[in-house]
């Protein structure tokens, strides 16, 4: 096994190890050791994948078992792909082992930035955890359960099938359940953890049934013999198979629309995206852990993998629930007055505009900005648990204000992720964010050029808008936080910082700002996934057309320098590269100043606190609106009476018929049983004494005496036999006086 391979399944064995190692011994250990172990396990992680990358970016070879020969493995050359036989699936066409389904490995850049950012975001929560949660009577089982998630996340990112990544896909929704509902005794904890489990379950549904068209024509699902297999799928046309099958367009784009349900589930797009808020029910660090590196982003990570085989209708259907979810999410994040659910539903917005790239084609873009997001969300949450923790559990934003000078630290790395996600030049989020909304545009442009609906731009300008919008929002959780005058004056005396959670915020803060640069590498090594598969698909002798409708990074009219000769001739570009060309234009003239706009609007009503906002709500349309978006856009009540609603309905429904028919018949059956068994009785009093009485005195009189017992066999033993004598003799005496006669 080549060496990165190596360590990244040795990477995700840790945490396994330590989580059976806590199971058997954590309450023994106690606080902190337990807490101790858990960060060693997931921080030795993270030491063994920058090995990995460093292996990674220097190159090696092995030999491939599915190309038999051997390959350079490495950044921008290819893959490492490790296929295995699992378990007997009977034989078909397009297995790799005859007879078999398989899991295995692949490693490519994808893989191993992924893997970094999980074991690096993961090792910081473990450290902010072991002061966040030092008072908790169940420290021990918190690492435990972190410990199994992170191996469960870890499991995915490694798993070289779409099978392999759904089963760890369902421990993931294990996991989150049981930390989501940590604190159990609270109602509403334990409620959200089951709600987000059941809704889970819906997306799953739809995963499994996409799934299920995939293995039915493949009978495999390793990552590279899907896209090897319907490699033109995102042309809208049918696909002969090997064995002669056709995949028409229809039921391409079906299966690949029941697998995104999977990332619908996970990543909490609309309209499934109701149990996020909720699970914020559970300790902030694993909020910061599922908001910012596994559970939503397993999600995303689904998308990018299966986008080879992504119909055009597919990809559409993606980018129209991601625009969807973005816009959604960040209107009613303005009017949230809890502190993690403007997080929340900050970190909704956030993933459709992932989901938003990915179906436009931006697949750079969605991984892009999905690894700067989770570097300054996980700050933004871990800083709002140092401030509930300062706040001494308390979570409503009317009741801070003030404490940038009780809680200096956290309020000035809070700052830096605020900028980072409202796109402030030079600060991560702005570059991830303006490459999606940049193929966003030539999405658009493009869609027009081929007489496409002009509502194709509603793709662009909606994306434009709620970066406005979510620059306001952000910056109106900081201001209402730490500035101004104190709202509560007794939680801002008893205010103060943990030191043990100072080092994870300023690690953050400082990927939140270099994390978007060139020489930080991200952007160019997811860039380099796609070379790598393509090169690895021509050493198996053929050329992958998958990512063919991935727009490039790189803006067509760069020029290398200024020193670079320019040409005699304007060049001649593509349609695709003007429409490339055209988004550039469109992203830098619509959102080139959002995030100041925002942070300044916010900034003048929120700096004195609620009065100008509290004005602006007593106007009527305006009051109308923001108790619409406090109340969710009464998506819960909705559900409710909807699904819930019809539900109980039809269980009363049924409940009445099972009381009233069932259980009618079984009681009209019961007393007829009862009714024929008392008639019967009185049968017998009448009939079989009679004849016993008489067959008694017919015996006394002609001079016997029998002694018959009361009860038992003998009484009817001798009953029928005085029955049948009676009988026989009867039939004598007729006989005889006929002969005579």
């Amino acid at each position: 096994m080549p060496p990165p391979a190596l360590l990244l399944v040795i990477a995700t064995l840790v945490p396994l190890a330590s989580f059976l190692m806590l199971v058997f011994l954590g309450k023994r250990m106690g606080n902190p050791l337990a807490g101790y172990v858990g960060t060693l396990a997931i921080g030795s992680g993270f030491v063994l994948s920058i090995i990995a990358m460093m292996l990674w970016l220097g190159g090696g070879v092995y030999f491939d078992p599915l190309a038999r020969a051997t390959i350079e493995w490495g950044a921008g050359k290819s893959p490492i792909n490790l296929p295995l036989a699992w378990i007997p699936a009977g034989i078909m066409d397009g297995q790799l082992h005859k007879g078999f389904l398989d899991i295995g490995l692949w490693v490519d850049s994808l893989t191993i930035v992924m893997f970094t950012m999980v074991t690096l975001v993961s090792t910081l929560v473990h450290i902010f955890s072991i002061g966040y949660m030092r008072e908790d009577r169940r420290f021990a089982r918190f690492f435990t359960y972190l410990n199994l998630f992170c191996f469960s996340m870890l499991g995915l990112v490694i798993g070289g099938t779409l099978l392999q990544l759904f089963i760890f896909w369902e421990l993931v929704g294990l996991c989150s359940y049981l930390l989501i509902g940590f604190w159990y005794e609270k109602k509403s904890a334990s409620n959200a953890a089951i709600k987000a489990f059941v809704v889970n379950r819906i997306g799953d549904f739809g995963f499994l049934i996409g799934f299920g068209i995939l293995f039915y024509h493949l009978g495999n699902a390793s990552l590279f013999n899907v896209w090897k297999a319907l490699d033109l799928a995102g042309t809208g046309h049918a696909i002969t198979l090997s064995n002669g099958v056709v995949m028409g367009g229809g039921l391409l784009t079906i299966m690949g629309i029941g697998l995104f349900c999977g990332a619908i589930g996970k990543s909490a797009q609309f309209p499934l995206h109701v149990w996020l808020p909720d699970a914020m029910e559970g300790p902030t660090p694993v909020s910061a852990l599922i908001h910012a590196a596994t559970m939503v982003a397993a999600g995303v990570y689904l998308v990018g993998r299966i986008f080879p085989i992504l119909t055009p209708d597919a990809k559409l259907f993606i980018a129209i629930i991601g625009c969807t979810t973005l816009t959604m999410a960040a209107l009613i994040a303005i009017a949230q007055s809890d502190i993690k659910k403007v997080l929340a539903y900050s970190t909704l917005s956030q993933l459709g505009y992932m989901i938003l790239a990915m179906g436009v084609g931006s697949w750079v873009g969605g991984l892009f900005h999905l690894i700067t997001h989770a570097f300054f969300k996980a700050l933004l949450f871990l800083g709002s648990g140092s401030v509930i923790f300062a706040a001494h559990h308390e979570q409503e934003l009317p009741q801070y204000g003030g404490l940038l000078r009780k809680i200096p630290v956290t309020a000035i790395t809070f700052a830096i992720a605020v900028l980072a996600i409202a796109g402030t030049p030079f600060f991560a989020g702005h570059y991830s964010k303006d490459l999606i909304l940049t193929h966003a545009g030539a999405f658009a442009a493009l869609a027009g050029e081929q007489g496409h609906s002009k509502t194709y731009r509603l793709l662009f300008y909606l994306p434009v808008i709620i970066a406005y919008v979510t620059a306001f929002y952000m910056m109106r959780c900081w201001t209402l936080t730490f500035w101004g005058k104190p709202r509560n004056q007794h939680l801002y005396d008893h205010a103060h910082e943990a030191p043990v959670m100072w080092m994870p915020l300023v690690a953050l803060a400082v990927l939140s700002i270099i994390g978007g640069y060139n020489w930080f590498g991200v952007s160019g090594m997811l860039d380099a996934s796609i070379t790598e598969a393509r090169h690895y698909s021509f050493q198996n002798g053929h050329t992958l057309h998958g990512f063919d409708t991935v727009w490039p990074t790189a803006d067509p009219q760069q020029r290398g320098g200024e020193d670079t000769p320019q040409p005699l001739h304007p060049p001649v570009y593509s349609p695709r590269q003007e429409a490339h060309i055209q988004g550039v234009e469109m992203a830098e003239s619509g959102a080139k100043w959002a995030f100041l706009a925002g942070i300044a609007l916010a900034f003048l009503i929120y700096r004195k606190g609620y009065g100008i906002a509290q004005r602006l709500v007593a106007i009527a349309p305006l009051g109308w609106i923001h108790t619409w978006l406090y109340r969710k856009m009464y998506f819960d009540e909705l559900y409710y009476a909807v699904f819930l609603g019809i539900t109980m309905g039809i269980s009363r429904l049924c409940g009445w018929f099972d009381k009233l028919v069932v259980d009618g018949l079984v009681n009209l059956a019961g007393r007829s049983v009862r009714s024929f068994s008392w008639l019967a009785g009185q049968n017998d009093s009448i009939i079989v004494d009679g004849a016993v009485n008489g067959s008694a005195q017919v015996a006394q009189a002609v001079g016997f005496v029998v002694r018959v017992p009361q009860t038992g066999r003998i009484r009817m033993y001798v009953t029928v036999f005085l029955i049948a004598l009676g009988a026989g003799l009867a039939t004598a005496l007729i006989i005889v006086l006929y002969r005579t006669s």
